[in-house]
């Protein structure tokens, strides 16, 4: 399908002549914008958190596991082709007009020279980690894949969504659906319970910007205190099980 639609989206950029073109950050989002760029001969910039025009398009992307800020310019004449990371603008009022919607009718590109070999449909389950407004999370310190169910039993009575670190994932203890993080998710929850997470960068990324983080970590000096809220110092094997005790209680 990606490739009728980057085909009819660049016959509508011939007549509409755009300065800009947004994308997400989806795998289908990746696909078309890269057919588009190519139909169009223009360049791609990714993954970035701001974008601005003035002549030329101008955005700034996260480096360094989010510790510093790169700005990227794509020269040469419009449309420029942006796709923005997720999160990375928040939903609020612009004092704009509403916005016109054109439905466009995909045009007959011919058949793609790529098959699908095999698909597979996620199973999902519960509130999913993009819309939660709360998430708790388990990182390796849970100690094994059958303790995620203390997580579970947390996020069960607060109808939270749950995640994960990359390194629970790769231990096959979660799907990677569940992973929050510079190779995952990017989240920005109302709150975010962190239980048994390190606080590597590589996670720190994909959350530290939710609005009310509580960190659970028997390691004082574990770097996921320095962007908690609050944090409790604390093995989440005595932690979590009186917490979900209490939050049942308030059912």
């Amino acid at each position: 399908m990606s490739g009728p639609v980057a085909a009819t989206l660049a016959a509508a950029v011939g007549e509409a002549a755009p300065d800009l073109i947004l994308f997400g950050q989806a795998y289908d989002d990746r696909d078309v914008a890269g057919r588009l760029a190519a139909k169009l001969g223009k360049p791609v910039l990714s993954n970035a958190v701001d974008v601005s025009l003035n002549g030329q398009a101008e955005a700034k992307h996260e480096i360094f596991g989010g510790t510093q800020i790169a700005t990227a310019q794509l020269t040469g004449s419009a449309p420029f082709i942006v796709l923005a990371r997720p999160k990375s603008f928040p939903a609020e009022p612009s004092g704009g007009g509403t916005p016109s919607v054109t439905k466009l009718d995909l045009v007959d590109a011919g058949r793609s020279s790529a098959t699908v070999a095999e698909s597979h449909v996620e199973q999902k389950e519960g509130p999913q980690l993009e819309e939660a407004a709360v998430i708790v999370a388990g990182g390796r310190g849970l100690g094994s894949a059958e303790k995620f169910g203390m997580i579970e039993d947390v996020a069960k009575p607060l109808k939270a969504a749950t995640g994960a670190t990359r390194a629970i994932v790769d231990a096959g203890w979660v799907p990677y659906a569940k992973q929050v993080g510079q190779t995952g998710k990017t989240v920005k929850p109302d709150v975010y319970i962190a239980a048994g997470v390190s606080g590597a960068m590589q996670h720190l990324v994909g959350m530290k910007d939710s609005k009310l983080i509580i960190a659970i970590n028997k390691d004082p000096d574990a770097p996921i205190f320095d962007v908690a809220d609050l944090g409790i110092v604390g093995d989440v094997n005595n932690v979590l099980p009186k917490l979900a005790e209490e939050l049942q209680k308030r059912v």
